[in-house]
């Protein structure tokens, strides 16, 4: 019996560590992130004085910041609403973990190619 009980611990154990490899940790955000093969934007993500994830989304050509509608997160994907007045465009993302280090930004209803965002600091 204690066998059994034993291989069932480990099967879930590792049954969970396979499903959280592309897991969002909110201290691994923390930092300047940007598309290094594509002029999009660049994302800069803090903690504030209580601990709460912030994020500022930035034009990668003109510098201007979006507004954040929305800014929410899972421990699977982030999820944003933004609008950049000076061209009325409005986009919703949802940004997933590759690794520790990149994300994939995919532009709801907008373009079928994903965005990727490369840690810079």
């Amino acid at each position: 019996m204690r066998k059994v009980i034993l291989v069932f611990v480990l099967v879930f154990g590792i049954q969970n560590t396979v499903f959280c490899q592309n897991c969002i940790n909110a201290d691994d955000l923390i930092g300047y992130w940007r598309c290094l093969d594509v002029e999009a934007t660049e994302l800069f993500f803090w903690k504030d004085i209580d601990g709460k994830l912030q994020v500022q989304e930035v034009s990668s050509t003109s510098g201007e910041p979006l507004d954040i509608i929305t800014f929410n997160m899972d421990e699977d994907a982030i999820f944003m609403r933004t609008f950049f007045e000076p061209t009325n465009f409005a986009s919703e993302c949802v940004y997933t973990a590759i690794d520790n280090k990149t994300l994939k930004c995919e532009l709801i209803g907008e373009v079928d190619t994903p965005l990727i965002y490369t840690k810079v600091k």
